[in-house]
């Protein structure tokens, strides 16, 4: 079974895309550029849903790791 880690990768993607977000919005928004900023704004937003996808999945790894314990079969 193979097994990785995606939470750390996922969380920095979130982070990232929220900054990239929100900077992008309020520069579009107190400038009234915001048809020359949606780009940035859609690409911030989807940057968080892959990012929280990741982390949601390491999260369902880890807790089925942990329901598991330690006698489970590797030769699933």
């Amino acid at each position: 079974m193979r097994s990785f880690n995606t939470g750390p990768a996922g969380m920095l993607m979130m982070v990232v895309g929220l900054l990239l977000a929100v900077s992008s919005a309020y520069t579009a928004f107190t400038q009234s550029r915001w048809p020359m900023l949606l780009p940035s704004i859609l690409i911030g937003l989807s940057l968080m849903a892959v990012g929280y996808s990741l982390v949601a999945r390491a999260r369902r790894a880890r807790s089925r790791a942990d329901s598991d314990g330690p006698d489970r079969d590797e030769l699933q």
